[in-house]
């Protein structure tokens, strides 16, 4: 979602005649651009930003920014945190940028923090992607299901989905410019179209995006487990574009820990979307968002989690142990855990999905896979990087010309989550 909220700001700047530069030192203008779901984030924006206070001093002209999430919920508590920044501006905001830029000449700069976000304004002509071939598209922003845990709802706002016609002209004017995938993204894309009295708007949308001709492949995060119909399974796995990437959150293998959560479902409800999920679509990928040291949560609870992972042996997932925001329903509950025991709870966690995650990537050597690739690869240059539908990364030899298009390659080594292999002929 920041990915996508940073397209619009590139494309916004570069309008203003802004252009971007790598080096800090070089710059009149730098945007932070904050995620809130954990302390974690918090702290590391806030190293980043005491660090550049040299720099302010020796260009008096230079503005810091503060947006998104964390911006959002700590407003003007930010200049007191962090004196070095001029603005701060929440994900609603993003559109009032050139009048935040103007007025921070004159001193420090709030934006408005909308309560509700909106489409207005947003075009293809309007964002800057850093790949021309792929791109993020929002279709729903905001979120109404206030998980006891999670800040999200209160500094993203309510749910409001885009339109149908809107999207399918965004998307084609996309594919018009190059890009060959897309990933559509929402708080719970599974919600889509509820406040458009659609039913199944997720599926409805899909379907469409499915005709548009140019576009390869269709991606999509995140799913809430509780809204994720059998119909929609059936009607997505018809479809030729959409990956078989799925992104699935259970949180926790206890009923009684899911309850805490608000979640809206049971461990058996989730294990038979899994099921369902498998059989319309055998070669699916599964991750998972996976929080563990939850208030009250005790060993035996924390042990089903585990058996959670074993049962239903996730390609991959997001691990945390629970991390407190003010605010929240959840901060306050009765039993919160020592940031020790939560810690081993996590390491051993770790441990189960990095074993299982090994095996599975295992399980692909030998076989062939078409893949998009995206970059040069990180650890050799002569290397370039991509991505197969299912979302597995895979390196193999070749130049930077290949980068964006389609090829076929081998795979001939596997690690816990990426593969290696060789480019084979079409």
């Amino acid at each position: 979602m920041n990915q996508a909220d940073a397209q619009r700001i590139r494309g916004i700047l570069a309008d203003l005649g802004y252009t971007e530069t790598a080096e800090e030192q070089d710059a009149d203008l730098i945007i932070f651009n904050t995620c809130s779901v954990r302390d974690h984030a918090e702290r590391r924006l806030a190293g980043r930003v005491r660090s550049l206070s040299a720099l302010k001093r020796k260009n008096s002209d230079l503005i810091i920014a503060v947006a998104g999430c964390m911006a959002q919920n700590l407003k003007s508590k930010i200049f007191d945190l962090l004196p070095q920044v001029d603005i701060v501006f929440g994900p609603n905001d993003i559109e009032q940028l050139p009048k935040l830029l103007k007025n921070a000449n004159a001193g420090k700069t709030l934006g408005k923090f909308l309560s509700k976000g909106s489409f207005d304004g947003e075009s293809a002509d309007g964002i800057i992607i850093s790949r021309p071939f792929s791109a993020m598209v929002n279709i729903i922003r905001g979120c109404t299901n206030f998980c006891s845990y999670c800040i999200v709802p209160y500094v993203r706002g309510p749910e409001i989905s885009r339109p149908v016609d809107e999207l399918l002209i965004y998307i084609k004017e996309l594919v018009d410019k190059g890009v060959k995938e897309v990933t559509l993204l929402g708080q719970n894309v599974n919600a889509y179209g509820k406040d458009l009295g659609m039913n199944e708007g997720f599926a409805t949308l899909l379907e469409e995006i499915d005709k548009i001709e140019g576009l390869r492949w269709i991606r999509f995060l995140t799913s809430h487990p509780r809204d994720f119909t059998p119909e929609a399974i059936i009607r997505i796995s018809k479809l030729k574009k959409v990956c078989e990437q799925y992104h699935l959150p259970f949180q926790a293998g206890s009923n009684r820990i899911l309850e805490l959560m608000g979640r809206g479902y049971t461990k058996e409800k989730y294990l038979e979307l899994v099921d369902n999920v498998r059989k319309y679509i055998p070669n699916v990928s599964l991750s998972t968002d996976i929080i563990c040291g939850f208030p009250g949560e005790t060993e035996e609870q924390f042990e089903e989690t585990l058996e959670m992972v074993k049962r239903v042996r996730y390609e991959s997932a997001f691990m945390y142990y629970y991390s407190p925001r003010p605010g929240t329903k959840a901060a306050s509950m009765p039993g919160q855990l020592s940031d020790e025991v939560k810690k081993a709870r996590l390491a051993r966690l770790i441990d189960v999905q990095t074993e299982i995650s090994k095996e599975e990537s295992l399980k692909l050597v030998g076989k062939t896979f078409e893949v998009l690739v995206e970059s040069l690869s990180a650890r050799d240059d002569s290397y370039v990087a991509g991505k197969t539908s299912s979302g597995r990364t895979v390196d193999f030899k070749g130049n930077k010309d290949l980068i964006g298009s389609f090829v076929n390659v081998e795979i001939e080594q596997a690690r816990n989550w990426t593969l290696s292999g060789k480019l084979v002929n079409s």
